[in-house]
């Protein structure tokens, strides 16, 4: 005999006496809120990722990140993962305060064999003994406060080459050279860091739409110059710490690849 689950008023399900309880790993496609029985007792529920972001007050991406931590319990049912806690589990798992800005940048020197000199030394040693958690590397260096004010306008396609020879740009994203990365650049778009006089300069002289849809070009304030004085190449930490939230999947992989391999090196 077949059993089917059966639903209450306030939209949950539970399982009809006699009925062998879901697993987590047995969800129907597309059930997100399944109460699982244990004992019969019902102590979890399931969540999809953007249920568990809103709960938590965090991005989709950080979720996801979460997971792969194992920070938060999950199993995949077709393409998507479904989060298994209780609202309790979900309140302990919010995530702490985001790394400040400087000790991500402090991050990111130390992966490019530099020494950060703007943290005090203790905090520097820190930062230095937390680069073997790659999961830990991962997330705050994703959702660390915001190491530039990034700016996403759109110029004339035939201004971006004269705009590469007007200003001086540290080039980074899909814009970087990195052939580590295994991504291939973009050519119809620039991703680069600038500094306060450059920014104005490309105001001034090309005008572009602040506001667009659809952006070409990608301009990072830096909060710390470290990165402008790195010629016109944005090391390879910078680069997949730009990627790692990026809205391709193949490409915010490819950048955890390289960060990995940066960081066990």
């Amino acid at each position: 005999m077949e059993h089917h689950a059966i639903g209450r008023p306030d939209g949950t399900l539970f399982e009809p006496s006699g009925a062998a309880p879901y697993s987590p790993k047995s969800y129907p496609p597309g059930l997100t809120q399944l109460f699982l029985c244990r004992n019969n007792s019902v102590n979890m529920k399931a969540w999809s990722v953007r249920e568990t972001a809103e709960r938590l007050g965090v991005s989709e991406q950080r979720v996801r990140a979460m997971v792969r931590s194992g920070r938060l319990q999950a199993s995949k049912v077709g393409h998507r993962w479904v989060v298994e806690s209780d609202a309790g589990d979900l309140r302990r798992s919010r995530p702490g305060r985001p790394l400040a800005a400087a000790n991500a940048w402090a991050l990111l020197a130390l992966l490019s064999g530099e020494s950060p000199d703007w943290v005090h030394p203790s905090a520097r040693s820190r930062l230095r003994r937390r680069l073997s958690d790659f999961n830990w590397l991962e997330v705050s260096l994703a959702d660390s406060q915001p190491r530039a004010l990034v700016l996403r306008w759109r110029v004339l396609p035939g201004d971006l080459s004269k705009l590469q020879d007007a200003v001086r740009l540290v080039y980074s994203g899909l814009s970087a050279n990195r052939p580590e990365l295994d991504v291939v650049p973009s050519s119809r778009q620039i991703d680069a860091y600038v500094d306060e006089r450059s920014l104005r300069d490309v105001e001034l002289r090309f005008r572009p739409d602040q506001s667009s849809a659809n952006p070409n070009l990608i301009l990072r304030l830096p909060s710390h110059d470290w990165v402008l004085r790195q010629g016109a190449q944005a090391p390879r930490a910078v680069v997949a710490a730009d990627l790692l939230r990026h809205d391709d999947p193949r490409v915010a992989r490819a950048a955890r690849r390289l960060l990995e391999r940066l960081a066990s090196d």
